[in-house]
């Protein structure tokens, strides 16, 4: 009979995109099928009534990245009795001395450096390495990330796991009823083409802008990004200007739960994800699993997370893109191909298998 264990799980980054995304799916997972174990999340006061049952919760003020995570978070896993605690991104705090696993989703800092200041990828350089150096197992969202990981820290494979994300059962193909009452909803216009995620540098968004300059101006589609309009000083918004594109750029508004983001993607008639590098890629896979045909770049982990189901193109040249979407939009049979294959290849990414593998890591631990 296999022993229960108990796991402490960093939980304060609840909040955040991808990682909090993550942090809210394995809670979920754990608190679906606890079985013998014992899951305490630790997290800031206000989010204690957001952690589900039998997930247990404990108290901690401190600030992400600051110098009192470095005891106050092992303070609170050490008063749950917590045999290992989890860190879900790439700080473990110094002042943690048992059984760890770490999490690690990519190494953009690294790897695109190019897109941050100088100091960034000196630091997050030294806080990925202390983490990964200290931790038993290091968890790596894909095998891109794993081979990154062992490039640059030299880590032995035998300390590495590749456990894959998961896409939440809210996401699933829409009806077209239910398509037309939600761009009605969001003002949003029919046959769009969308991308969903952050905006940063190495997300390639500027690649779109040069895409949609290179179509005849009457054959541009509607491009709508997720979240809540650009500035007028943002340098995409001053780069989709001077390219005369900025009549073609949309805006979602915010997506508050997996329902609306299900709608977002399921009434797209293309997804589209440009990135330079990703260390998983998750917004492509939802829209598979929304039934909604991808573009993709092939670069970083996309190739290997979304290629058995989207199309790939290189992020280096904008001219393709700006063909194969006019091309893809035209064609109804080849969406359609590309759409069943979608569906089908998102079917291997769910978060049980994801919780399940996490779980082997803590048994393997502490084994």
């Amino acid at each position: 009979m296999t022993r229960p264990i108990h796991v402490a799980l960093d939980a304060r980054k609840l909040h955040d995109g991808g990682i909090g995304t993550y942090i809210r799916e394995l809670l979920a997972e754990y608190a679906r099928a606890p079985g013998a174990d014992t899951h305490t999340a630790l997290v800031e006061a206000e989010d204690v009534p957001r952690i589900p049952a039998p997930v247990r919760t404990r108290i901690v003020s401190a600030g992400k990245y600051g110098l009192a995570e470095h005891w106050r978070v092992p303070d609170a896993a050490r008063a749950t009795g917590a045999q290992l605690l989890h860190a879900p991104h790439f700080t473990l705090p110094m002042g943690w001395t048992g059984p760890s696993v770490v999490t690690v989703h990519d190494l953009i800092h690294l790897k695109m450096a190019r897109f941050y200041p100088p100091h960034v990828p000196v630091v997050a350089r030294a806080m990925i390495g202390a983490a990964v150096s200290r931790a038993r197992i290091v968890l790596a969202d894909s095998q891109c990330t794993r081979d990154d990981l062992r490039e640059v820290f030299g880590l032995a494979e035998s300390r590495v796991r590749v456990v894959p994300l998961g896409v939440s059962d809210v996401y699933a193909p829409a009806s077209e009823a239910e398509c037309r009452a939600y761009r009605v909803s969001r003002n949003l216009p029919e046959g769009y083409v969308l991308y969903v995620g952050a905006r940063k540098g190495h997300k390639n968004l500027s690649l779109l802008l040069r895409a949609w300059a290179a179509m005849p101006g009457g054959d541009r589609p509607p491009l709508v990004l997720s979240g809540e309009p650009w500035r007028p000083d943002d340098p995409l918004a001053r780069e989709a200007e001077d390219l005369r594109v900025l009549g073609s750029v949309r805006f979602s508004g915010r997506a508050h739960d997996d329902a609306s983001g299900r709608m977002l993607y399921a009434s797209a008639a293309l997804y589209v994800q440009p990135a330079f590098y990703e260390g998983f890629g998750l917004p492509p896979v939802e829209a598979m699993a929304c039934g909604t045909p991808v573009l993709s770049s092939d670069g970083g982990s996309l190739r290997e997370v979304a290629g058995g189901g989207a199309e790939l193109l290189s992020p280096d040249d904008h001219e393709p893109w700006a063909a194969r979407i006019l091309a893809l939009l035209g064609d109804g049979e080849a969406r359609a191909a590309m759409r069943a294959r979608g569906l089908e290849h998102a079917k291997q990414y769910r978060w049980e298998k994801t919780a399940a593998m996490t779980r082997e890591a803590y048994r393997e631990v502490l084994g």
